[in-house]
Protein backbone atom coordinates (compact mmCIF):
# COMPACT_ATOMS: atom_id res chain seq x y z
CA UNK A 1 0.00 0.00 0.00
CA UNK A 2 1.13 3.26 -1.07
CA UNK A 3 2.22 5.44 1.83
CA UNK A 4 1.37 9.24 1.96
CA UNK A 5 3.19 12.02 3.83
CA UNK A 6 1.82 15.28 4.97
CA UNK A 7 2.81 18.80 5.89
CA UNK A 8 1.64 21.73 7.93
CA UNK A 9 4.18 24.05 6.57
CA UNK A 10 3.04 27.31 5.24
CA UNK A 11 5.91 29.79 6.55
CA UNK A 12 7.33 32.15 4.04
CA UNK A 13 10.82 30.76 2.65
CA UNK A 14 13.74 32.79 4.22
CA UNK A 15 16.15 33.87 1.84
CA UNK A 16 19.16 32.32 0.77
CA UNK A 17 21.43 34.35 1.93
CA UNK A 18 19.60 33.25 5.28
CA UNK A 19 20.19 29.83 4.77
CA UNK A 20 21.92 28.15 7.59
CA UNK A 21 23.09 24.87 7.26
CA UNK A 22 23.31 22.59 10.31
CA UNK A 23 27.20 22.25 11.60
CA UNK A 24 26.98 18.62 11.89
CA UNK A 25 26.13 18.06 8.69
CA UNK A 26 29.04 19.42 6.97
CA UNK A 27 31.38 17.35 9.87
CA UNK A 28 31.28 14.20 7.64
CA UNK A 29 33.52 14.17 4.27
CA UNK A 30 31.47 10.52 3.09
CA UNK A 31 28.03 11.58 1.55
CA UNK A 32 27.61 9.74 -1.47
CA UNK A 33 27.72 12.90 -4.47
CA UNK A 34 24.57 11.51 -6.50
CA UNK A 35 25.78 14.71 -9.63
CA UNK A 36 22.08 14.23 -10.66
CA UNK A 37 19.72 17.34 -11.47
CA UNK A 38 16.54 16.26 -11.56
CA UNK A 39 13.23 17.03 -13.73
CA UNK A 40 10.05 17.70 -12.26
CA UNK A 41 6.87 17.99 -13.94
CA UNK A 42 4.18 20.82 -12.78
CA UNK A 43 0.39 19.94 -13.14
CA UNK A 44 -1.58 22.84 -12.37
CA UNK A 45 -5.03 22.37 -12.12
CA UNK A 46 -7.34 25.18 -13.44
CA UNK A 47 -10.63 25.71 -10.99
CA UNK A 48 -13.88 25.92 -12.36
CA UNK A 49 -13.80 29.46 -13.72
CA UNK A 50 -10.61 28.62 -15.64
CA UNK A 51 -7.99 29.98 -13.46
CA UNK A 52 -4.69 28.48 -12.67
CA UNK A 53 -4.22 30.47 -9.55
CA UNK A 54 -0.08 29.46 -9.33
CA UNK A 55 2.42 31.49 -11.58
CA UNK A 56 5.01 29.48 -12.93
CA UNK A 57 7.64 32.08 -11.86
CA UNK A 58 6.88 31.43 -8.47
CA UNK A 59 6.95 27.74 -8.36
CA UNK A 60 10.20 27.59 -10.31
CA UNK A 61 11.34 30.50 -7.27
CA UNK A 62 10.57 27.87 -4.92
CA UNK A 63 12.49 25.19 -6.56
CA UNK A 64 15.52 26.96 -6.95
CA UNK A 65 15.01 28.17 -3.28
CA UNK A 66 15.13 24.08 -2.66
CA UNK A 67 18.70 23.46 -4.44
CA UNK A 68 20.70 24.65 -1.36
CA UNK A 69 19.44 21.99 1.20
CA UNK A 70 20.60 19.08 -1.98
CA UNK A 71 23.59 20.78 -2.50
CA UNK A 72 25.80 18.21 0.03
CA UNK A 73 24.95 15.02 -2.06
CA UNK A 74 25.26 17.10 -5.41
CA UNK A 75 21.52 17.07 -6.16
CA UNK A 76 19.09 20.10 -7.68
CA UNK A 77 15.82 20.39 -9.05
CA UNK A 78 14.89 22.12 -12.09
CA UNK A 79 11.00 22.52 -13.68
CA UNK A 80 11.22 20.61 -17.29
CA UNK A 81 7.48 21.20 -18.23
CA UNK A 82 4.27 22.90 -16.78
CA UNK A 83 1.18 21.02 -17.83
CA UNK A 84 -2.09 22.59 -17.14
CA UNK A 85 -5.61 20.72 -16.36
CA UNK A 86 -9.05 21.87 -16.85
CA UNK A 87 -10.38 19.13 -14.83
CA UNK A 88 -11.38 21.47 -12.10
CA UNK A 89 -12.88 18.99 -9.46
CA UNK A 90 -9.26 17.22 -8.88
CA UNK A 91 -8.69 21.05 -8.01
CA UNK A 92 -10.12 20.69 -4.79
CA UNK A 93 -9.59 16.95 -3.48
CA UNK A 94 -12.53 15.62 -1.03
CA UNK A 95 -11.31 11.66 -1.18
CA UNK A 96 -7.63 10.62 -0.16
CA UNK A 97 -8.27 6.94 -0.93
CA UNK A 98 -9.63 7.24 -4.20
CA UNK A 99 -8.81 10.97 -5.87
CA UNK A 100 -5.29 11.11 -5.41
CA UNK A 101 -4.03 7.56 -6.85
CA UNK A 102 -6.50 8.55 -9.73
CA UNK A 103 -4.85 11.79 -10.44
CA UNK A 104 -1.55 9.62 -10.23
CA UNK A 105 -2.53 6.97 -12.94
CA UNK A 106 -3.85 9.67 -15.33
CA UNK A 107 -1.23 12.87 -15.07
CA UNK A 108 1.77 11.19 -14.22
CA UNK A 109 4.62 11.80 -16.55
CA UNK A 110 6.79 9.18 -16.34
CA UNK A 111 10.73 8.95 -15.08
CA UNK A 112 10.13 12.67 -13.86
CA UNK A 113 9.12 14.21 -10.30
CA UNK A 114 5.30 14.81 -10.54
CA UNK A 115 4.36 18.04 -8.41
CA UNK A 116 0.69 18.50 -8.23
CA UNK A 117 -1.06 21.96 -7.69
CA UNK A 118 -3.88 22.42 -6.52
CA UNK A 119 -6.67 25.09 -4.39
CA UNK A 120 -7.40 22.93 -1.56
CA UNK A 121 -8.11 19.48 -0.04
CA UNK A 122 -10.97 18.26 1.93
CA UNK A 123 -11.83 20.59 4.55
CA UNK A 124 -10.57 17.94 7.31
CA UNK A 125 -7.19 18.06 5.83
CA UNK A 126 -5.71 21.47 6.15
CA UNK A 127 -1.91 20.76 5.65
CA UNK A 128 0.07 22.52 2.71
CA UNK A 129 0.80 19.20 0.95
CA UNK A 130 1.64 15.86 0.90
CA UNK A 131 4.17 13.01 -1.01
CA UNK A 132 4.92 10.17 -1.58
CA UNK A 133 6.41 8.43 0.52
CA UNK A 134 9.90 7.08 -1.02
CA UNK A 135 8.21 8.15 -4.18
CA UNK A 136 11.72 8.30 -5.53
CA UNK A 137 11.97 4.53 -5.89
CA UNK A 138 8.63 4.55 -7.40
CA UNK A 139 9.31 6.48 -11.00
CA UNK A 140 5.97 4.96 -12.55
CA UNK A 141 3.30 5.92 -10.09
CA UNK A 142 4.25 8.54 -7.37
CA UNK A 143 3.69 12.16 -6.50
CA UNK A 144 3.90 15.19 -4.44
CA UNK A 145 0.42 17.48 -4.12
CA UNK A 146 1.10 21.22 -2.90
CA UNK A 147 -1.52 23.50 -2.58
CA UNK A 148 -1.34 26.45 -4.81
CA UNK A 149 -1.42 29.06 -1.32
CA UNK A 150 1.65 27.13 0.02
CA UNK A 151 4.33 27.88 -2.57
CA UNK A 152 7.15 28.32 -1.02
CA UNK A 153 10.48 25.83 -0.66
CA UNK A 154 10.32 25.23 2.70
CA UNK A 155 7.19 23.23 1.71
CA UNK A 156 8.77 22.48 -1.70
CA UNK A 157 11.61 21.22 0.58
CA UNK A 158 10.12 19.65 3.19
CA UNK A 159 7.68 17.29 0.46
CA UNK A 160 10.79 16.52 -1.32
CA UNK A 161 12.17 15.34 1.83
CA UNK A 162 9.50 12.53 2.10
CA UNK A 163 10.07 11.80 -1.50
CA UNK A 164 13.57 10.72 -0.66
CA UNK A 165 12.25 8.36 2.07
CA UNK A 166 12.38 10.96 4.79
CA UNK A 167 10.02 11.13 7.84
CA UNK A 168 8.84 13.46 10.07
CA UNK A 169 11.42 13.86 13.02
CA UNK A 170 8.66 14.20 15.12
CA UNK A 171 7.44 10.68 14.07
CA UNK A 172 5.79 8.38 16.77
CA UNK A 173 5.15 11.52 18.35
CA UNK A 174 7.41 11.40 22.19
CA UNK A 175 8.28 7.65 21.54
CA UNK A 176 11.92 8.31 20.89
CA UNK A 177 13.72 8.60 24.00
CA UNK A 178 16.12 12.00 24.42
CA UNK A 179 19.13 10.04 24.94
CA UNK A 180 18.65 8.28 21.45
CA UNK A 181 18.87 4.96 23.25
CA UNK A 182 16.07 3.49 20.84
CA UNK A 183 17.00 6.45 17.70
CA UNK A 184 17.42 3.29 15.39
CA UNK A 185 14.02 1.94 16.22
CA UNK A 186 11.65 4.92 17.31
CA UNK A 187 11.40 8.31 15.93
CA UNK A 188 12.37 8.69 12.37
CA UNK A 189 15.15 6.31 12.74
CA UNK A 190 17.82 7.99 12.55
CA UNK A 191 20.24 9.08 15.65
CA UNK A 192 21.42 12.69 14.67
CA UNK A 193 17.88 14.13 14.57
CA UNK A 194 16.94 15.11 18.44
CA UNK A 195 13.49 13.31 19.66
CA UNK A 196 10.86 15.33 18.91
CA UNK A 197 7.23 15.25 21.36
CA UNK A 198 5.39 17.16 18.86
CA UNK A 199 1.74 16.13 17.76
CA UNK A 200 -0.05 16.41 14.33
CA UNK A 201 -2.82 18.77 14.52
CA UNK A 202 -1.91 20.34 18.03
CA UNK A 203 -1.13 24.46 17.86
CA UNK A 204 2.57 25.45 17.84
CA UNK A 205 2.08 27.48 20.21
CA UNK A 206 1.93 24.83 22.81
CA UNK A 207 5.72 24.86 21.49
CA UNK A 208 7.52 27.32 20.32
CA UNK A 209 7.08 31.01 21.50
CA UNK A 210 7.23 33.95 19.38
CA UNK A 211 11.05 34.08 19.31
CA UNK A 212 10.80 30.14 18.32
CA UNK A 213 12.28 29.37 21.42
CA UNK A 214 11.02 25.82 22.50
CA UNK A 215 8.33 25.87 25.77
CA UNK A 216 6.84 22.76 25.73
CA UNK A 217 7.11 21.05 29.20
CA UNK A 218 6.33 17.17 28.06
CA UNK A 219 9.11 14.80 29.21
CA UNK A 220 10.10 11.54 27.40
CA UNK A 221 9.47 7.80 29.42
CA UNK A 222 12.48 8.56 31.00
CA UNK A 223 11.46 12.13 32.46
CA UNK A 224 13.59 13.80 30.16
CA UNK A 225 12.76 16.98 28.70
CA UNK A 226 12.69 17.15 24.91
CA UNK A 227 14.96 19.83 23.10
CA UNK A 228 14.18 18.90 19.43
CA UNK A 229 16.14 20.80 16.35
CA UNK A 230 13.37 23.85 15.36
CA UNK A 231 15.02 24.19 12.57
CA UNK A 232 14.88 20.77 11.07
CA UNK A 233 13.14 20.81 7.09
CA UNK A 234 11.54 17.77 8.22
CA UNK A 235 9.95 19.28 11.60
CA UNK A 236 6.54 21.26 11.87
CA UNK A 237 8.33 24.36 13.63
CA UNK A 238 8.38 27.97 11.63
CA UNK A 239 11.83 28.36 12.61
CA UNK A 240 14.99 28.92 10.62
CA UNK A 241 15.31 26.51 7.98
CA UNK A 242 18.97 25.05 8.76
CA UNK A 243 18.31 22.66 6.62
CA UNK A 244 19.15 18.62 6.61
CA UNK A 245 20.95 16.40 8.65
CA UNK A 246 24.06 14.38 7.59
CA UNK A 247 21.87 10.72 8.31
CA UNK A 248 18.84 12.43 6.56
CA UNK A 249 21.22 13.54 3.43
CA UNK A 250 22.34 10.21 3.85
CA UNK A 251 19.13 8.80 3.75
CA UNK A 252 18.23 10.55 0.85
CA UNK A 253 21.17 9.70 -1.31
CA UNK A 254 20.56 5.95 -0.51
CA UNK A 255 16.72 6.08 -1.35
CA UNK A 256 17.55 7.25 -4.63
CA UNK A 257 20.99 4.56 -5.22
CA UNK A 258 18.86 1.84 -4.20
CA UNK A 259 15.91 2.56 -6.38
CA UNK A 260 15.49 0.15 -8.84
CA UNK A 261 14.49 2.50 -12.01
CA UNK A 262 16.23 5.76 -12.06
CA UNK A 263 14.64 9.26 -12.77
CA UNK A 264 16.00 10.73 -15.84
Amino acid sequence: MRRYIIALLAMPFLAAANLKAQKYTFQHSSLPCLNKKFTIVAHIFRDSLGNAGATEDAIRTAVEGINPFFAPICASFEICEFRYHDNWQHDVLEDPDTEHPQVLTKYHADRRINMYFITTFTSQFNHCGFATLNGIGMPNNSGIFIRKDCINARVFAHEMGHFFSLLHTFEGSGTELVNGDNCTTAGDGLCDTPADPYEDGEPLSNYVDNECLFINGKQDANGEYYNPDLGNIMSYYECDSCGFTWEQLNKMAQAYLNSAVKFW
